[in-house]
């Protein structure tokens, strides 16, 4: 018998086992035995993704996530799927700049509100400054043991 016999053999009967443990529609055990019908292990995926300790991560699991984010794109207009593509890459966008500074201010006001609501502000301004103060101090001593800091390339704790 071929190797290739064989290994297929393998996979096949690797994919009843998986089929009998695991809950799956009958779209996915197509793509699912299509998968293994080109070759290629249930615990393996096209795009080689991994649960952070080396491990591949199921085909299906990575087919249910595509399918996800397939038909979570079809309801949205052209610039949102621009958004959340972005998004799943960890990009940033104007639009996301742009709210996560909104949330910030929103975020700024509450406290803001909170510490004159209990007289605590005059007190904030002087902790602020004091941060402020020993963030300088730490640039200083940075600096004294390796150099200054534009030198580097690195920004200052107050830039």
């Amino acid at each position: 018998m071929n190797e290739l016999d064989e290994r297929q053999r393998f996979l096949e009967e690797e994919l009843k086992e998986y089929e009998k443990n695991t809950e799956m529609n009958e779209e996915e055990r197509t793509a699912l035995r299509e998968w293994v019908a080109a070759g290629n292990s249930v615990h393996e995926n096209g795009c080689l993704a991994e649960d952070g300790h080396g491990n591949y991560i199921d085909f299906l699991d990575v087919y249910r996530e595509d399918q996800e984010i397939r038909e979570t794109l079809s309801k949205m207009s052209p610039e949102e799927q621009e958004e959340y593509l972005a998004q799943l890459r960890g990009e940033d966008t104007i639009n996301s700049l742009r709210r996560e500074k909104h949330e910030m201010f929103f975020k700024l006001k509450v406290y803001e509100h909170v510490l004159k609501e209990y007289h605590l502000l005059d007190e904030a301004n002087v902790r602020i400054e004091d941060a402020h103060k020993r963030a300088k101090e730490m640039d200083a001593y940075i600096e004294s043991i390796l150099g200054p800091i534009e030198d580097r390339g690195e920004l200052s704790w107050l830039k």
